[in-house]
């Protein structure tokens, strides 16, 4: 059974492939435009997903989560409802084949009140407009989360001086308490010849 199950992944992802240059895998992303190899992209997106199935196998009851990978790094960020579930998380992508770090950002939701929520979420859609216009910025290579007025932006630059206009753009938003930065550089990627 579990051969079967990677023969249906291998044939999934291949025929997703085509034109690596032009093919848009998940939400948003061009992998002509990321800058880590097709491989490793790869083994981080199998990575996240993973994770999100571990969660959906253990009747994990989420309110709001995001689950990112990269270069090995499982990057969680939302809210939960209790500290036992945030713990669970942590484990889940530690138990993750292929994860050599984790980050965990999640909250407790009872910590948020409804008027920060909808302020987080005003304070997101501001800076994903301000990197969207700014031309020195690759906006596609980032994800981006408010929580009780802190900003964690997740993503890949292609040089310092793109990672500097980010954080930049980031700090001039107005109610933004802090911004926590989880950006890599493409050139510190630990498998960038992967292929």
């Amino acid at each position: 059974m579990n051969f079967l199950r990677v023969i249906f992944i291998f044939l999934f992802l291949t025929s997703c492939i085509g034109n690596i240059t032009s093919t848009v895998f998940g939400i948003g992303v061009n992998i002509g435009l990321d800058p880590r190899s097709p491989g490793l992209y790869l083994d981080d997106k199998l990575a996240e997903t993973l994770i999100m199935k571990k969660i959906v196998q253990n009747n994990y009851k989420q309110i709001f989560l995001n689950v990112k990978v990269i270069d090995g790094t499982a990057l969680l960020s939302g809210r939960v409802e209790n500290a036992e579930d945030k713990l669970k998380l942590t484990k889940f992508a530690w138990e993750t084949a292929g994860i050599k770090a984790v980050r965990n950002d999640i909250v407790i939701a009872d910590e948020t009140s409804f008027k920060q929520r909808a302020k987080d979420i005003l304070i997101s859609s501001q800076l994903s407009a301000a990197l969207l216009i700014n031309k020195k910025i690759s906006s596609r290579n980032y994800n981006l989360e408010t929580i009780n007025g802190k900003i964690y932006i997740y993503g890949m630059a292609r040089t310092s001086a793109e990672m500097e206009e980010v954080i930049k753009e980031a700090k001039l938003i107005p109610d933004v308490i802090e911004v926590v930065p989880s950006i890599i550089l493409s050139d510190n990627l630990s498998r960038k010849n992967y292929l």
